[in-house]
């Protein structure tokens, strides 16, 4: 299984850190980037 098929970015980043702190944000803005691939060659051997 690969770290794409098991790792939810929306849940992370908006369901979870951006909402559930309320000290942090406030007003609930979420930023849009970066977009990740996860598929992608990291390059380390």
């Amino acid at each position: 299984m690969s770290t794409a098929e098991t790792v939810s970015m929306i849940h992370i980043k908006q369901q979870h850190y951006y909402y559930s702190h309320d000290m942090v944000n406030p007003t609930r803005i979420v930023p849009d980037g970066p977009q990740q691939d996860f598929n992608a060659s990291h390059d380390r051997d």
